[in-house]
């Protein structure tokens, strides 16, 4: 089975199975780790499921769309390897993906 690993902002790191398809918001949630807040539900409305990615070597993902890039412009930590969970499918290729859930802005997105 395919995985990856979920640092929260405490630094705590929890191996999660992902599922084909499944968004990273979803796998996360379910994993049990509220503060991930997603509070659009997955609708990128808003970036309280912004996270850092760091794929494995060689894998190579799709850059984000004009919606996730107009969300992730308003939060005030975004890096190069910001992402908006909600946004991003897992596949089995991204086995071994490691994911840190970015710091929440004052904002609240």
């Amino acid at each position: 089975m395919a995985t990856f690993t979920l640092e929260t902002r405490d630094g705590a790191s929890q191996e999660i199975t992902g599922k084909n398809g499944v968004s990273l918001m979803k796998l996360i949630r379910r994993a049990g780790v509220q503060e991930l807040v997603a509070q659009c539900g997955g609708s990128c409305a808003c970036a309280t499921c912004h996270v850092y990615l760091t794929l494995p070597r060689g894998i190579e993902m799709a850059d984000a769309g004009p919606g996730e890039n107009r969300m992730l412009a308003t939060a005030s930590h975004r890096k190069f390897n910001s992402r908006l969970a909600c946004q991003i499918r897992f596949d089995e290729t991204f086995d071994g993906m490691a994911i840190r859930i970015a710091p929440e802005d004052a904002t609240g997105f």
